[in-house]
């Protein structure tokens, strides 16, 4: 095999150093660029503030509205409703809500059911201060960032600092860009009655005709000897004194234009 000239040798070995030493600093750049993203997480102190400063704001901003609501009560794992329950739920600023069976069909229990988480709700709107999501209630902690339904958030763990029925024990989607909350799932910190082993409860909010709302429940109950049992609540309409015309809008759709609106950036 005939022998390469020192100076193809050098210029060879050089090539492949030049190589292993671009691969290297490749390899180091990414390692501190990932590093300095993982330590960039952001602050926990600064999201709950501006996730607290945004809800006093749309608190703030809140007008009168009429809202229908579609309740469907599922018993086991049947795919067929066995009642539902359509309601009118009409809110008045500060803390009133008042409510009206429109229809309801099946089962007598749903509507028993349906009745009581309304009155609920009442009850929430008259004492907001004692449900809020805030540090007030809750302790928490930084999970991760995701995505839900094409929003940027914060997941934070949520741990309840009294164990209430009207307290969840689980983790909150906070919008990057709001710091609204756009997403709870988890389970009720104490359970209603004797009868219901454990209540696991997911909860969305959005806008519709211009209002924050939550918009989708879904909670799934375990009654001791009768088995699950599911109830979805579903807003289907919303109107206000600004907007006379009903605006249908699906729970799932991605609200627009919030962050302008209540003046909140991250």
């Amino acid at each position: 095999m005939k022998a390469l000239p020192p100076h193809n040798i050098n210029s060879r070995l050089r090539a492949v150093l030049i190589i292993c030493c671009w691969a290297i600093s490749s390899l180091i750049v990414g390692t501190c660029t990932a590093g300095a993203a993982a330590n960039a997480a952001p602050n926990l102190e600064v999201i709950l503030s501006r996730m607290e400063k945004a809800q006093i704001t749309i608190h703030a901003q809140q007008q009168s509205y009429t809202v229908t609501r579609d309740y469907q009560f599922f018993n086991g794992e049947s795919s067929e409703p066995a009642s539902q329950v359509v309601v009118k739920v009409d809110f008045h600023p500060p803390s009133t809500k008042n409510f009206t069976i429109q229809k309801a069909q099946g089962s007598e229990r749903g509507e028993k059911i349906v009745r009581k988480v309304l009155e609920s709700e009442q009850a929430a709107a008259r004492d907001e201060g004692s449900h809020e999501i805030s540090r007030k209630n809750y302790d928490f902690r930084f999970i991760r960032t995701d995505r839900f339904h094409g929003f940027s958030c914060y997941v934070l763990q949520l741990i309840p600092k009294r164990e209430e029925k009207s307290s969840i024990r689980g983790e909150a989607w906070i919008d990057a860009d709001t710091y609204l909350i756009r997403h709870i799932d988890g389970e009720l910190a104490k359970s209603p009655s004797w009868w219901v082993k454990d209540v696991h409860v997911t909860l969305e909010y959005g806008t519709m005709a211009g209002v924050w709302l939550q918009t989708t429940m879904y909670a799934i109950a375990h009654v001791r000897f009768f088995g699950q049992h599911v109830l979805l609540a579903k807003d289907v309409d919303c109107f206000t004194a600004t907007n006379s015309q009903a605006a249908a809008v699906r729970a799932h759709r991605p609200a627009t234009g919030l962050a302008a609106e209540i003046g909140i950036r991250p």
